[in-house]
């Protein structure tokens, strides 16, 4: 059930977690936080249903929330804050709500732009050699195009728009906020005429603009960076795709199809500079913030990790969800490669401590698990407490006497971690996936073709692993709308057939293909892409009147048949004509 985080969290009772082997209840299922987006004055929004098909309320206020008294007066202004967005969801050319957020007339976001001057020092930049562009929260120093350029500036209007409805206990502009809504009564008064009510229009006002770097190129965004961090891990710096520096308060960024790195940093870079309690000096050099030094450096990485999941379908933003890009990874290890699920102990550690880990890579792959279970699947009370912690995190150092005792985070279940990454069909049913995705593992899931069934095509996939679900060509047909950017696809022991090979067209960058334990036989091979360089076969029905067509696989690299009809004679034959392929790789005994 999508709900809006914002409002779900005024609920006060405490959400009963399963015990091990019991199912939780799907009509419960908190999966994503849903928000809403800036629109242009003559958009139409998509519908904003009020139940799901069994009735239950996909919106939670403090008139359906399952509790007598009402919430507390913080919760009440940020579901009122929320109902400022409904309304403009509902109806952008209202001018009072558009005046409210600072939109344009004729657009969702208002930019400009001029020739840029004076840089940071650090950039060592010419005057003139680059491009300054402006929205009402950002500012982005540019030597991108001007499409890319636009593109950014665009994204970043909108994240700043999310970020506040889910982290609006740490916003600074909550106090505006509260001062904007008083007295408003919205059982009986309507947004707008609350609004033309107030003595002067009202307008969220904003401080200093968000700083972001903007690099043509990924060779010209590591030299930049690796040039002005030389003090520090300038290696791992430069061998990223985005990066914020609390200390020069920048982002750095060049122009990428996938968002999610400016996601994730731009992330960081709000809680810094636009919660209640950010200072709005420029740091002193050398300065060491509290979110270094921490022992719970896990959810600093692990909430922006929680924000690279950030997509859009028309009119609505979605955060989190069982089919968060991070999620994917770290279920194909948990449940396929019996990686185990971390402990909290486990994870923490300072920011010295975390990035000198061996396995990194791992670390924030569990930092991020662990925050999207407790955002998105163990249930308010546990949300309300990560989001106190998270504020904490970015507030002044306390007194030790001040200090609050371990939160509630602290005492989840790994199991519970486990059951949350194992999608069925209810998941699917109650929370499909929303707009393009590029990462999709339900790998030792239980999900059925009944499941895929109640999921709109997806497009723009490049990683796709189905393997041991019972499902069908026709699912899986069903289920990929495209594969133009496909680079893995995983059909092992799935009911697919020969028919799957329609799937092949236009696949033009398939890399990794796995067929194994399947029904297909020689016949598939001719339809392989040419690109594929990892082919799995194994338990196959090949024969030896395979080898011809595998032989006309220029980049094949990898190649597993064994469990298949293909003899020994016609092994040696390929090894023969492809001495540079490495044969059954997994060596599996008979």
């Amino acid at each position: 059930m999508s709900i809006s985080h914002a409002e779900a969290i005024v609920r006060a009772e405490e959400d009963s977690l399963s015990s091990p082997g019991e199912t939780r209840d799907a009509g419960k299922l908190i999966d994503r936080v849903t928000a809403f987006i800036p629109l242009p004055a003559a958009a139409d929004p998509i519908a904003w249903p009020s139940t799901d098909s069994a009735g239950t309320p996909l919106v939670l206020t403090p008139d359906n929330a399952a509790r007598s008294d009402s919430p507390n007066a913080a919760d009440e202004i940020w579901s009122a804050y929320i109902e400022l967005w409904k309304a403009h969801h509902a109806d952008p050319s209202q001018p009072e709500l558009r005046t409210l957020f600072g939109l344009p007339a004729d657009a969702d976001v208002l930019i400009t732009q001029r020739r840029g001057r004076v840089a940071p020092s650090e950039l060592q930049w010419r005057p003139g050699s680059f491009r300054v562009w402006q929205t009402d929260h950002f500012e982005i120093l540019s030597q991108a195009d001007d499409v890319e350029s636009r593109r950014v500036a665009e994204s970043l209007e909108r994240e700043y728009w999310v970020w506040t409805q889910v982290f609006f206990p740490i916003w600074a502009g909550r106090d505006q906020v509260a001062l904007i809504t008083n007295d408003w009564d919205r059982q009986s008064t309507a947004a707008d005429a609350h609004l033309r009510s107030l003595a002067s229009p009202a307008r969220l006002k904003h401080g200093q603009r968000h700083r972001v770097v903007l690099l043509p190129d990924a060779e010209r965004y590591r030299a930049t960076v690796a040039s002005a961090f030389r003090n520090t891990d300038s290696k791992a710096v430069a061998a990223s795709t985005g990066f914020y520096s609390d200390t020069l308060r920048l982002s750095f960024f060049f122009p990428q199809q996938d968002l999610s790195s400016l996601h994730h940093e731009v992330c960081h870079q709000l809680f810094t500079e636009a919660s209640a309690n950010a200072s709005r000096r420029r740091p002193t050099r050398g300065q060491v913030f509290a979110t270094a030094t921490t022992n719970d450096f896990w959810l600093i990485e692990g909430i922006a990790g929680y924000f690279e999941s950030l997509r859009y379908e028309q009119s609505l933003a979605y955060v989190g969800g069982w089919e968060s890009p991070r999620l994917q990874l770290a279920r194909y290890q948990a449940l396929i490669g019996g990686v185990p699920i971390e402990s909290l102990e486990d994870l923490q550690g300072s920011r010295d401590d975390i990035q000198s880990k061996p396995d990194l890579a791992r670390w924030y792959s569990q930092a991020s698990l662990r925050t999207h279970f407790l955002m998105d699947s163990a249930g308010p009370a546990v949300r309300r407490e990560l989001i106190k912690q998270l504020a904490d995190l970015y507030s002044p150092p306390k007194k030790p006497a001040e200090v609050d005792p371990p939160d509630s985070t602290a005492e989840i279940n790994p199991a519970e971690i486990l059951r949350s990454l194992r999608v069925d069909d209810a998941h699917i049913s109650l929370n499909p996936i929303k707009g393009d995705l590029a990462t999709l593992c339900l790998a030792g899931c239980e999900v059925t073709g009944e499941g895929l069934s109640k999921q709109k095509p997806i497009s723009g996939l490049t990683w796709c692993d189905l393997s041991r679900l019972p499902i069908t060509d026709a699912d899986v047909r069903q289920l990929v709308a495209d594969t133009n950017r496909l680079d893995q696809l995983s059909l092992e022991a799935t009911g697919v057939t020969n028919q799957v090979a329609s799937l092949f067209r236009g696949a033009t960058q398939l890399r990794e293909l796995d067929l194994s334990y399947t029904a297909v036989d020689d016949s598939v091979v001719q339809s392989i892409p040419p690109s594929v360089s990892t082919l799995w076969l194994t338990g196959t029905q090949l024969t030896d009147a395979s080898i011809d067509g595998l032989l006309k696989l220029p980049r094949l690299q990898t190649l597993d048949v064994q469990r298949t009809k293909m003899t020994d004679q016609g092994l040696q034959r390929f090894k023969r004509s492809r001495p540079e392929c490495q044969m059954n790789p997994l060596n599996i005994p008979e």
